[in-house]
């Protein structure tokens, strides 16, 4: 290696780097405002990737002393590629008064989470899943534990699965179950809720470690509900999905939203007030406890997924003299909640159309507590129906967990009162099933509690034309 000094940063790069990698270097100071930054470099016709560890406080300034992370990355990465597994080539590593970095060729590739996401046809997801349960076999060979193994962290480029991110990574003495259960447990924590069984089964064996299905799958429970409670905590700090302005904290990229005019008043009872604006609705919440959990639960979801509540823009914290509130996209001419559609549309709808219609909602409901997201207050008017799809009102009544048998017992009884009373028996069976047959419960019994829930109860919803009870 050689070493050149640029900007108080001593460089330590590749004997046989690239033509240019000095000069590619030579403007990159630090930047102290940031906990990692990443930047891209023009070299020749291709780019370089440079990360950047800002050190804090005296236990950081030690660490960047005696093994910064940069330079931890550089030399695990150099090991990787001696095992043949795939990992952005290190060109070299920076150490300055702050922190330190790590220079890497570019890889122009996507996440994995990314790829897995768009739905691809079950041969080519069977594939991926394939060759990442390779990779984990890999790293057990080479006895490498990465504390960070989620599918962000693992690119795809060309067919070719490359892993990123290794500062939390390391080579143990002896690789065992424990070792090989984390890396495991980590690299499915996105993906294994929506892995069919036969997929499940296949991963664990190409992995070489059926055997740590059972203990694994336990795990991923716990981290699910340790993972979330992590985001929670977060949710008025800045983090890589949020931005703190004042006493404001937005979603990331939506500082410029949320800024139209009052147009009127949409709901209020004793526990929320619902405002529209010209370019967004605010739900103000009179309990500082309850506007806190809701943005929790939004700030969670966020890191989750996208499209199953109304977008968020920011919440703005209570003061002395004013509530607080959560201003969110406007859903309003778009759709409209379930009980208003049935009600105004069920009987105008062809059998195949409510057939397709209810499918798509047992579908929509059934994902969301197969990620383990259980909403407790599940009346039609909680839910939004939009011409592509569906949004869950009232974040602040979900939870996080693995949905129980008494979970699904009270959503169903509170969707099956609170639609209209004419929506025919075939109809809500149909949909009670489409739900129930997700879960490993017992049908028979779920709905027989479900239909003695509901023998005699009332009905309760909003129609067209008011609050409707029957």
């Amino acid at each position: 290696m050689h070493r050149i000094t640029k900007n108080n940063i001593a460089w330590f790069l590749e004997a046989d780097a690239p033509d240019g990698l000095d000069r590619a270097v030579s403007g990159i100071v630090e930047e102290a405002d940031v906990r990692r930054g990443y930047a891209s470099r023009p070299l020749g016709d291709k780019k370089i990737f440079v990360k950047f560890f800002l050190e804090r406080g005296l236990w950081g300034a030690l660490r960047n002393r005696l093994m910064p992370r940069g330079r931890k990355e550089y030399d695990l990465a150099k090991r990787i590629l001696a095992h043949a597994i795939a990992t952005p080539r290190p060109l070299g590593y920076g150490i300055g008064a702050g922190g330190s970095f790590i220079v890497q060729e570019w890889v122009d590739g996507r996440t994995l989470r990314s790829a897995l996401a768009e739905g691809p046809a079950a041969a080519a997801k069977g594939a991926l899943l394939d060759a990442l349960a390779r990779l984990l076999r890999q790293l057990a060979d080479a006895r490498i534990r990465h504390n960070d193994l989620h599918l962000d962290n693992v690119l795809l480029c060309d067919g070719r699965l490359y892993l990123i991110d290794l500062h939390k990574a390391r080579v143990v003495r002896s690789f065992g179950r424990e070792d090989a259960a984390s890396n495991l447990a980590q690299a499915l924590s996105m993906v294994h809720k929506q892995m069919t069984e036969d997929q499940r089964a296949r991963f664990f064996e190409a992995a070489g470690r059926p055997d740590l299905r059972t203990p694994v799958e336990a795990a991923l429970k716990a981290q699910w509900g340790a993972w979330i409670e992590s985001k929670k905590r977060r949710a008025f700090s800045d983090t890589s999905k949020l931005a703190v302005r004042g006493r404001r904290v937005y979603v990331r990229g939506s500082e410029e939203e949320g800024r139209g005019a009052f147009a009127g008043f949409l709901k209020e009872d004793r526990k929320v007030r619902v405002e529209r604006y010209a370019d967004h609705v605010r739900k103000v919440y009179l309990r500082r406890r309850r506007l806190k959990r809701a943005w929790e639960n939004w700030a969670a979801l966020e890191y989750v997924t996208g499209d199953i509540v109304p977008r968020p823009f920011y919440v703005e914290r209570p003061s002395l003299f004013r509530d607080g509130f959560v201003a969110m996209e406007d859903l309003g001419g778009r759709g409209e909640e379930l009980d208003r559609f049935l009600d105004r549309r069920y009987d105008a709808m062809e059998t195949a159309r409510r057939r397709a219609f209810i499918g798509s909602l047992a579908r929509f409901l059934g994902r969301l507590l197969d990620m383990g997201i259980v909403h407790k207050d599940m009346k039609a008017c909680n839910i939004f129906v939009l011409d592509d799809g569906f949004r869950l009102l009232d974040v602040e009544d979900t939870d996080f967990h693995a949905p129980e048998e008494e979970d699904l017992l009270a959503m169903l009884v509170q969707l099956n009162t609170s639609v209209p009373r004419r929506i025919k028996a075939p109809d809500r069976m149909r949909f009670l099933l489409g739900l129930a047959r997700v879960f490993p419960f017992d049908k028979k019994r779920t709905l027989r509690r479900v239909s003695e829930a509901c023998a005699g109860a009332d009905i309760i919803y909003e129609g067209v034309s008011g609050l409707k009870r029957e």
